[in-house]
């Protein structure tokens, strides 16, 4: 515990560790400023009076409401409001995707098994009165893109990048200040290597933190949601931008989530994705020794799975490329879709639960393979 401690220590208090965490939070802090609005701060504001679940009774709350250009577009946005889920069904999506993409055998059975399972998502949404709550009205849509997409996304990236550069600083300080031929000259001294996991993982973790609640707090303080929080992520405001399938099509989850239970699930996915970095930096770090090249090694092996997908060369009616997007480098690209059903890049549902669980069990495997190479290396 007392080495642990003090590689938690060479870590937190390295100077370009902490420029770095200064820049991401300033950038952060601009972003949320920049993504500012005044219609929504309205919405925000009025939803307490009006509540979240649209119909009669909210329309009666709406029409109360002070008149103002905002109170007008307001009411045009909500009044009348239908269900979106009602008789809504999944079908026409598969087979857009099916035909759009010339699926065939497995794939296409599979495809067509994903959306079969979707109706019955739909049917709960539906059920619960999802699609007719509030969200944002007729700004749900930038909203949730600003929240879910540039602010998480953002911060995903950075969590991202700090994890890996985290582990390749801690494995590669032994290499840059020359001690590595007395520290690794013996069993035990190479069984460090295990504090230093464990340090990078928690000082990962803790920057990530820092970086989430801060970045967030400014951003959520600047850019309220009132009472929204309770309304459905899959609101019958909120969309997804799907061009096999029609232009665009009501944002489905495969369990009905609040804005808050959304927001707090795309957290609980980033920190697994960060930790899936912190471990493939870890790797790199023991198979290099050095920072710089254990750093180049990880971006180009992740450029690797994004560039030489199958898909690209074979097309999506290929088994092997939909491996490819269930790694963590697809996964945080395809933030936008989790919890959704994925869109023509994933052929199973959960896609991001399951393949961010598969990646760190399988890193986790290769960390144990790496160690035992790093242990019978000659360092000469």
């Amino acid at each position: 515990m007392n080495i642990i401690h003090h590689e938690i220590k060479k870590i937190i208090y390295t100077p370009a560790l902490i420029g770095f965490v200064l820049c991401c939070l300033g950038l952060n802090i601009a972003l949320a400023i920049s993504l500012r609005c005044s219609y929504a701060d309205y919405i925000a504001a009025v939803s307490h009076r009006t509540g979240f679940v649209i119909g009669a009774e909210f329309d009666e709350r709406a029409a109360n409401l002070e008149d103002s250009v905002y109170a007008h577009w307001f009411r045009r946005q909500t009044e009348g409001m239908s269900d979106v889920f009602a008789g809504y069904t999944t079908d026409y999506i598969a087979h857009a995707y099916i035909a759009g993409q010339g699926l065939t055998g497995v794939v296409a059975d599979l495809m067509q098994r994903k959306y079969e399972r979707l109706q019955c998502a739909v049917d709960d949404l539906y059920a619960s009165g999802a699609g007719m709550t509030l969200y944002f009205a007729g700004l749900t849509f930038d909203r949730h893109t600003q929240l879910f997409r540039a602010m998480m996304g953002v911060l995903l990236w950075q969590g991202i990048i700090l994890a890996t550069l985290i582990a390749l600083l801690s494995l590669g300080y032994e290499y840059h200040a020359k001690t590595e031929y007395v520290v690794y000259a013996t069993k035990k001294g190479r069984g460090t290597t295990h504090a230093k996991l464990v340090a990078s993982l928690t000082a990962s973790v803790v920057v990530y933190i820092i970086l989430v609640a801060v970045s967030l707090g400014v951003y959520l303080t600047l850019n309220p949601f009132g009472g929204t929080w309770k309304s459905s992520v899959s609101s019958g405001f909120n969309y997804i931008p799907d061009l096999l399938a029609g232009g665009m099509r009501p944002f489905i989850t495969w369990h009905g989530f609040t804005i808050g239970g959304y927001l707090l699930a795309s957290i609980g996915i980033s920190f697994v994705l960060v930790l899936c970095f912190a471990l493939t930096g870890y790797i790199a770090g023991l198979l290099t020794r050095n920072t710089y090249i254990g750093f180049f090694v990880v971006a180009l092996i992740n450029y690797s799975i994004f560039t030489l997908n199958p898909g690209r060369f074979f097309g999506m009616n290929f088994i092997p490329t939909y491996l490819f997007t269930a790694t963590p480098v697809w996964i945080a690209l395809d933030q936008g879709w989790w919890f959704t059903d994925g869109g023509t890049s994933h052929l199973l549902p959960h896609f991001e639960t399951f393949g961010v669980l598969a990646s760190l069990a399988l890193l986790v495997i290769l960390k144990d393979l790496s160690w035992r190479q790093f242990a019978r290396r000659n360092l000469t």
